[in-house]
């Protein structure tokens, strides 16, 4: 059972949390407390299942984030582990730091927190003050025209580094204090590379950011980080060098977890980008003359000199002539499509199969280049590991001749592992993506791509089974009415210790009401522009009594059709996506909702999660088409034909379940308070005459349903 302790701490706090103006009790969240703490503590447990696990949809307004904080902290300090939350994207981990933690420990609830992201989001004050002094870049690798560095980004440099120093700034990128962000080309010249870190030999080891932030780890209760940032210190990091607690010692929170298996596929997928490799051949000449000077400069013995050169400029030849014979496979593969603002010339693999050309050019080519070039590079990087690395540590010279030595062992390493599953089969069991992108008009700005499909066996063996304790939740992980498209990407099953849980909305859905229409044209490809218009003439009218209005489209293509075709009397009211950071769209929505304006939101898909706008701020939400998949990425069109392969039903399998997840997000951007209401108008008659459309009905929240039969 639940230690009594665990209980008598989330109770008092709880009765500190009631004393406070506004606090409300919700039902579903008392349930949420119970739950997490039963899990964590093992009471569902039996002796010959695997996991402490369970998967919770805490739907809107149920007060999920405080629902696991609470017992996952108290359970935490008792079992003397420490709480991982990792979460889809900045915004959320900015609400957990700073509203939700500090609202526990408000009502008496101690704990020590701390907030981790990736290393490159962290400042490097040794290569900080290279740059703004203009010394040698680490960044060797780049042409030099690309690290040209003006005379004002030094300066601005300069006074982060004093900023730093001063303490009025902790070195992470999301927390800089000045206007406007570091969003900028220089900001990867001055981050905390882990390729050119000196670690305990550089002279500002003591007060480095990124090492700062592995001393708050230690130390705190709660850690809150993203999925990208947990998979790359669980899979890819060396056991020193990670930020994170350790697995068993960890209560793993999985905060979106819808997002969790596509994250996960992402941090397992691989790149082969030609536009380097052409880079590395461009700027040899000066890599092995730094690293030349690295092995003077150490007196390092590598043998003969002359002989390590020259394996190296063949190597760089052969990698070349590779790269080139690939090039050329492209030309063909992406010839006559033409790249836009829209789409980029790209070609699937279909079942993951290569032609054998590019094989053999792989294989045969590409793959002993690249292993001579690692070898070389290696060659010299465990000569200084073995006894110079304090040498290294007093110059600031050999410091860039050195990280531009493990620069280039990175992206040597990156690259022969992309190698390895670009030609790894594919088979009934294992599934890949595989494509061929040209991202812009120069011809060797090819990159080719792969990416696993069935990854669930995957993610429960690294990253659920070696934890103390997993829970997952977010507010839709349901799709078509339960949780098995959710267990079987990710592997999660009742029979291994799994639990699940539905904890309802506290809202009054029936104080909105949702319009659906059996009479407007079929929103495909061919009939888009004459679906758009019939959106147009509908939307004039919907919105009208309303102020605040979210328009979400499917495709960047329609929404612009839609856009440029508003009325003139609506134009000076919209706000579109893209136009500017989505931050500053949502501030001025709010300033004109403030100021008794009228104010449109027009966006894609991502303005469907995370776009919280209550009570008047949002009473009408209009969305295109239903969410399905892009039939064009590569990723979903693979997946569908692995399904197939099998003998089963992609459409029914995947497509339905996920059109079925995104359209609850989608229609949940409406009701996000007791305050609010409304209504959402869906401008797809797939609703009405498709055999589906009843059961994605079926799944929205409880509103008030209208169906329009005629214009």
């Amino acid at each position: 059972m639940v230690p009594d302790t665990v209980k008598k701490k989330m109770q008092s706090t709880l009765e500190r949390m009631r004393e406070k103006p506004g606090f409300s009790n919700r039902r579903g969240q008392m349930l949420m407390f119970a739950e997490v703490a039963k899990t964590i503590h093992g009471v569902y447990q039996a002796e010959h299942e695997q996991h402490r696990a369970i998967v919770i949809e805490g739907q809107t307004g149920a007060g999920k984030t405080l629902g696991y904080l609470l017992p996952a902290i108290c359970s935490a300090q008792k079992l003397k582990k420490q709480v991982v939350v990792a979460t889809a994207n900045v915004a959320l981990q900015q609400q957990i730091m700073n509203h939700d933690l500090p609202l526990l420990r408000k009502a008496g609830l101690q704990f020590e927190q701390a907030f981790v992201a990736g290393r490159g989001r962290y400042f490097c004050k040794r290569d900080a003050e290279a740059f703004a002094t203009d010394s040698d870049t680490p960044d060797l690798l780049s042409d030099q025209e690309s690290i040209k560095r003006s005379q004002q980004d030094r300066d601005v440099v300069e006074k982060l580094v004093r900023l730093y120093d001063s303490g009025k700034w902790n070195g992470l990128k999301d927390d800089y204090p000045g206007r406007g962000s570091l969003d900028k080309s220089w900001w990867s010249q001055i981050n905390a590379n882990r390729d050119t870190c000196s670690k305990r030999m550089c002279p500002y080891y003591n007060e480095c950011a990124f090492f700062n932030a592995r001393k708050d780890v230690r130390d705190a209760d709660i850690v809150v980080t993203n999925h990208a940032m947990l998979y790359s210190d669980r899979l890819h990091v060396q056991h020193e060098m990670r930020l994170l607690p350790s697995a068993e010692d960890s209560i793993l929170i999985f905060d979106e977890a819808h997002h969790v298996r596509d994250s996960f596929r992402s941090s397992l997928a691989a790149t082969l980008n030609l536009a380097d490799l052409s880079a590395l051949d461009r700027n040899s000449g000066r890599l092995i003359s730094h690293l030349k000077s690295l092995i003077t400069g150490l007196q390092l013995s590598v043998g003969d000199m002359e002989e390590l050169e020259k394996g190296m400029r063949d190597d760089i030849k052969g990698m070349t002539t590779a790269s080139n014979h690939l090039l050329l496979s492209a030309d063909v593969l992406l010839e006559g499509q033409s790249l836009s603002q829209y789409k980029k010339p790209l070609h699937r693999f279909e079942r993951g199969q290569f032609p054998q050309s590019m094989l053999d050019t792989i294989s045969e080519q590409l793959q002993p280049a690249l292993d001579g070039l690692l070898q070389s590079t290696c060659r010299v990087l465990d000569k200084v590991k073995e006894k110079h690395e304090q040498a290294v540590a007093d110059d600031s010279r050999l410091q860039n001749y050195l990280a531009s030595c493990r620069n280039l062992q990175q992206q040597l390493q990156a690259s022969l592992d992309a190698c390895v599953i670009l030609k790894a089969e594919t088979n009934s069991k294992r599934g890949i993506a595989k494509w061929m992108l040209r991202h812009s008009a120069n011809r060797v700005d090819v990159s080719l791509h792969a990416t696993p499909l069935n990854v669930g066996t995957q993610f429960e063996r690294e990253i659920l089974s070696p934890s103390f304790a997993t829970i997952f939740t977010s507010a839709t992980l349901q799709t078509l009415g339960n949780f098995k498209s959710f267990s079987q990407q990710l592997s999660l099953h009742p029979k291994d210790g799994v639990q699940f849980l539905v904890v309802q909305s506290p809202f009054d859905y029936k104080r909105a009401e949702c319009l659906t229409f059996s009479h407007l044209p079929e929103p495909n490809f061919k009939n888009e522009e004459q679906h758009t218009k019939a959106i147009l003439q509908r939307f004039v009218s919907d919105l009208e009594p309303h102020r605040a209005a979210l328009m979400l489209f499917a495709s960047r293509r329609q929404m612009q059709a839609f856009a440029d075709a508003l009325p003139k009397s609506l134009q000076p009211d919209s706000l579109i996506q893209y136009s500017a950071p989505r931050d500053s769209l949502i501030r001025e929505h709010k300033k004109r909702i403030d100021s008794g304006k009228r104010s449109l939101l027009i966006g894609c898909q991502s303005f469907s999660e995370g776009l919280d706008l209550p009570g008047d701020y949002l009473t009408f939400v209009g969305i295109a088409k239903l969410p399905f998949a892009d039939i064009s990425c590569p990723i979903a069109a693979s997946e569908s034909e692995f399904v197939q392969a099998q003998g089963l039903h992609p459409f029914s399998l995947i497509m339905l379940p996920d059109a079925s997840r995104r359209l609850i997000q989608c229609v949940g951007r409406l009701m996000r308070s007791t305050e609010c209401h409304g209504k959402v108008a869906i401008y797809d008659s797939r609703l009405q005459t498709k055999g589906y459309g009843r059961q994605l009905i079926n799944c929205l929240p409880p509103m008030r349903h209208s169906v329009i039969t005629e214009a």
